[in-house]
């Protein structure tokens, strides 16, 4: 059955795709460019609408931004850690350490997720079960 309905599918899809007469072309560039002309227009006609796509557009390029960011932050402290374990080296003195990067509040920047990893270790052992019955 759905064998069919992709049948039909493609099927009426290069149907569409073939040439058809000068006045089928002709009638149907011109309603692609009634079409085009009335979206542009769009906005002018609707400008809440365009406004609220405007901020939400902003909002989610915002939240990009900031998780890229955080990915960046992420990757930078892999690295860091990284070449702490390939090559030791002499502890740093005070005036050789870097603060932490801080975060709108001035706190540092949380990696992960205050909600992970806070089990402590009796809370990870797995019940005890007891005797299976025979």
């Amino acid at each position: 059955m759905l064998f069919l309905l992709r049948l039909a599918f493609w099927v009426l899809l290069i149907c569409l795709l073939l040439p058809g007469s000068r006045e089928d072309n002709r009638r149907l560039m011109n309603s692609a460019e009634r079409t085009v002309s009335d979206v542009r227009g769009f906005c002018q006609r609707n400008p809440d609408v365009c406004e609220d796509a405007r901020i939400t557009m902003t909002s989610l390029l915002t939240k990009l931004k900031n998780g890229a960011e955080l990915v960046q932050t992420w990757l930078a402290a892999e690295a860091k850690d990284g070449e702490a374990g390939a090559a030791p080296s002499a502890p740093a003195g005070p005036q050789e350490s870097q603060p932490a990067p801080k975060g709108a509040a001035g706190q540092p920047l949380r990696l992960v997720p205050r909600w992970q990893d806070s089990l402590n270790p009796a809370d990870k052992e797995p019940p005890w079960r007891g005797p299976a019955h025979l």
